[in-house]
């Protein structure tokens, strides 16, 4: 036996396994959020050394830019894909509705939304996580727009609204709800704000509107 087959390792080598402490580091960050949870942490729940980790993202920049792709490839772009569904709007609302308010914890998530929370903490993003950021929040604001100016197309939003500010408004109603609920708000209570939120995009809101300003020009 050679010299070099005498100082071979038994066994197979141990390999870094980058989709499952990626996995690990979006849970931590999405549950106890990202400016909470050191890269010492992530290192710990991984089970990994910090040189390792730096080898494979380069720094904890590079890691929750990693994390930002792998939160927007299973949450992010299933919630766009649905928005391109060929349904009349009113049913779009409901499914955006239903998508928004499901139930985390029966899904393995924790509650509340990685990257509203990383959208509201941009400023302590490294560069790399920062322009990941930005570009899935302009990815996002496109959608909405897209959407929206499909749904005007066919005759089905026929509010006086730019589809940009009604993209702002889906948005931001998104990130209020998905704060209530990692405030601990109760479920029903998420899903009465946001309903009625978007309630303001349904056909029977701007007749409503309509009625009210008949009523009220005529107890002039």
């Amino acid at each position: 036996m050679s010299e070099t087959e005498q100082k071979a390792p038994r066994g197979r080598p141990k390999t870094f396994d980058r989709d499952a402490v990626t996995a690990i580091a979006m849970q931590a960050y999405w549950q106890e959020g990202q400016s909470e949870v050191s890269l010492n942490e992530v290192c710990r729940r991984a089970k990994v050394s910090k040189p390792t980790l730096y080898k494979e993202f380069g720094s904890e920049d590079g890691l929750k830019q990693a994390v930002l792709s792998e939160y927007h490839s299973m949450t992010l772009a299933p919630l766009f894909e649905l928005l391109e569904q060929d349904q009349p709007f009113d049913k779009a609302l409901d499914a955006l509705a239903e998508y928004i308010l499901r139930d985390h914890h029966e899904h393995g998530m924790p509650n509340g939304c990685l990257f509203v929370d990383m959208c509201q903490c941009r400023d302590q993003l490294g560069e790399l996580a920062g322009r990941q950021v930005d570009a899935f929040k302009v990815l996002s604001l496109t959608a909405y727009a897209a959407w929206i100016d499909r749904a005007k197309a066919k005759g089905q939003f026929t509010h006086a609204v730019a589809s940009r500010t009604a993209a702002i408004y889906i948005e931001a109603q998104i990130a209020s709800a998905m704060n209530l609920q990692r405030q601990g708000a109760t479920a029903d209570e998420v899903s009465a704000m946001f309903r009625l939120a978007l309630s303001v995009f349904r056909p029977e809101a701007a007749i409503h509107k309509i009625n009210s300003m008949v009523c009220f020009v005529r107890d002039l």
